[in-house]
């Protein structure tokens, strides 16, 4: 195929795609005058942070398709509509960008769902905790679950905001999620933000801690503690030689 015809077989497929309202709720959706973009990357530059595509139904309920295509021109052609038949009647639903909420901000993705910097919507935003650049990014958490209702129920709150989403991970189902992280050159790590460089400082100051108490000292029958130091024992008598059991 030559250049030409690639590029014709482009167009055309340029064609078909639809373009969807970016809005912030259904009714600045169906204005005619909501800006529109037909890929995800295109709404999120738009919107300067992340969307996701929603599926949201009309309040109003029609008695036969005619009608439905009388209240909504472009229910058919456009690909922005969807007719349904619900409750003894004809439903229609929109599908449009919406601009999710804040996204957290964080170096990794474990971080972000456990113990993010901050939430920002924009580069600018997420410039400003992490003093560094930032990208938006999505990543895959490592925890699977058998089905979706598993992933609905641990995580509903990010799936309805449109920050994660099922996907399915070697037969199971796993959640991934949008994040702003460090934009930085491979191989090179990325400055630490304020905040890291607080706690930093924080846990080198804190006085070293084992994790579990220390044990008490095992003392045997003729050892002491030593008086001036108590975490020296001493031994009193060394025994006859003879061991429990010997007899």
């Amino acid at each position: 195929m030559t250049s030409r015809c690639r590029l014709r077989v482009v167009e055309k497929a340029a064609r078909f795609m639809v373009s969807f309202p970016l809005a912030a709720n259904l009714t600045a959706a169906r204005n005619p005058e909501a800006p529109r973009a037909r890929t995800e990357d295109e709404a999120t530059t738009l919107a300067r942070g992340p969307v996701f595509l929603t599926v949201e139904e009309l309040p109003e309920r029609f008695d036969t398709p005619a009608e439905a295509e009388a209240a909504v021109p472009e229910l058919y052609g456009s690909g922005l509509y969807e007719l349904l038949w619900r409750d003894d009647g004809w439903r229609v639903v929109m599908r449009y960008w919406r601009p999710a909420p804040p996204a957290p901000v964080a170096r990794t993705g474990d971080a972000a769902i456990k113990r993010p910097l901050g939430h920002a919507r924009t580069p600018e935003e997420a410039r400003a905790l992490l003093q560094t650049p930032a990208e938006l990014a999505q990543e895959t958490l490592p925890n699977l679950y058998v089905d979706h209702k598993q992933v609905i129920k641990r995580w509903g709150g990010l799936l309805n905001s449109g920050l994660g989403e099922i996907v399915e991970r070697e037969g199971k189902f796993a959640l991934r999620i949008t994040y702003w992280r460090p934009l930085h050159a491979p191989g090179v790590a990325a400055p630490l933000a304020p905040v890291e460089r607080n706690e930093l400082a924080e846990r080198l100051a804190a006085p070293l801690r084992a994790d579990t108490p220390q044990a008490d000292l095992d003392i045997g029958l003729f050892e002491h503690q030593a008086p001036e130091n108590p975490n020296v024992v001493l031994v009193e008598e060394e025994g006859d030689g003879r061991f429990r059991g010997s007899e």
